[in-house]
Formats: C-alpha cells, sequence, structure tokens
C-alpha cells in the first residue's frame, strides 16, 4: 500500500474517486487503509469497461425510478469506513445502496423497503446480534414474500459460523480477506444477472 498521508493530496485523491465528503462517523486514518482497496477495484471496473449490473429484476418496486436507479440493497456493519466503502463500490455499478450500523435500524430499514439484496457483517458487533439479524431478516422476507438475497460478510475464517449462516438461511457467505471486495461485486453479479435471465424468460 502506498505511503499517502492523511493531507491534502490524499484527500484530492479520496473525492475523485467517491465524488463525496466523507462522513463525520467514519474516521481517516481508518479509512486511508481501506484507500487502496477501493482503487484497486475501480481501476479493474474501468479497464475492463465492466457493465454495471443494472437490473431490477428481484427488486420489489416496479416503478421506473426504482428501475433506473438500480437494484435496491442494503450494507450492514458495525463500522463505518466499512459501510462507506461498500457504498462506493456499489454505487458505482448503479446500485442504490442504503446502509445501516445496527440491527435495529436495519430491521426498519427492511420493514419499510423490502431490499432485494442484503449485505451484513455477522459482527455487529458480535456473532450473536449477527444472527439475530440474519434470522429477523429471512422471517420478514418470508411475511411479506420478498425475495431478498441474503449475504454475510466477515473477519472470521471459522467454518462452523458459515454452516451457521447457511442453516439460518443465508445466501452466501465472504471472508474478508485479500481482494474480498472484488469477490463481493462478482457475487452480487451472478445473481443480478440470474434474475434478469430469469425475468427474460416470461
Amino acid at each position: 500500500m502506498p505511503n499517502v498521508d492523511l493531507d491534502d493530496e490524499f484527500l484530492k485523491l479520496f473525492y475523485s474517486i467517491t465524488n463525496s465528503k466523507v462522513p463525520n462517523d467514519v474516521n481517516l486514518h481508518d479509512l486511508k487503509a481501506q484507500l487502496i482497496d477501493i482503487v484497486d477495484v475501480i481501476k479493474d471496473l474501468n479497464l475492463n469497461a465492466k457493465k454495471p449490473y443494472k437490473s431490477n429484476a428481484l427488486g420489489n418496486n416496479d416503478d421506473d425510478e426504482e428501475a433506473e436507479s438500480g437494484p435496491a440493497i442494503l450494507v450492514v456493519d458495525d463500522l463505518g469506513v466499512i459501510t462507506y466503502q461498500l457504498k462506493v463500490l456499489l454505487s458505482r455499478f448503479e446500485m442504490d445502496v442504503d446502509c445501516s450500523q445496527e440491527i435495529y435500524d436495519a430491521v426498519n430499514k427492511y420493514k419499510k423497503r423490502k431490499y432485494a439484496y442484503i449485505v451484513m457483517d455477522l459482527f455487529i458487533p458480535t456473532e450473536r446480534e449477527g444472527f439475530i439479524l440474519l434470522t429477523e431478516l429471512k422471517k420478514l422476507a418470508q411475511r411479506y414474500n420478498v425475495k431478498s438475497v441474503i449475504g454475510i460478510i466477515t473477519a472470521s475464517p471459522r467454518k462452523e459460523i458459515e454452516h451457521q449462516c447457511k442453516l439460518r438461511g443465508a445466501d452466501f457467505f465472504l471472508e474478508k480477506n485479500n481482494e474480498w471486495q472484488s469477490a463481493l461485486l462478482d457475487i452480487m453479479g451472478g445473481y443480478i444477472n440470474v434474475g434478469k435471465n430469469d425475468e427474460d424468460d416470461f
């Protein structure tokens, strides 16, 4: 990772990537550690001319405005730097991203919007809360008859955690290791493109 100080050069580079200011709850020192990941993924998108995953196939709002803004995704992580990073990356794919940093807020947001996709950290701040949120979101999706794809992202490599998440209904599980941001975009793109193809069959 390049040695970029928290100065005008860093801020100019960051703002040029995100086209936005850093939220007050995001620590710049933590964000600095994530900057290279954002840069690398965006460079990859530009170099390979990947098309945005612009489809509302699995969404639940049929109006034109929702379709134009891309599929709605809820990102849940207790670290503001992670939610902000994912908001930047997923927005580059023309996805409509909302963020939450605690389980009650995430549940309330889901009740109001019923997201097609949810990407959530398991430790928010402990795995107990993460399992509670996952279980509640699956119950709500069933109650509202909504097909929500729920993915778990976590820094824990423990296989039993992945097994427990799958038992509770998680659609995919991703460990936060090297290049996990690119892996997440690939996974999301696969789900969205499959949904689009299914819709085209009707």
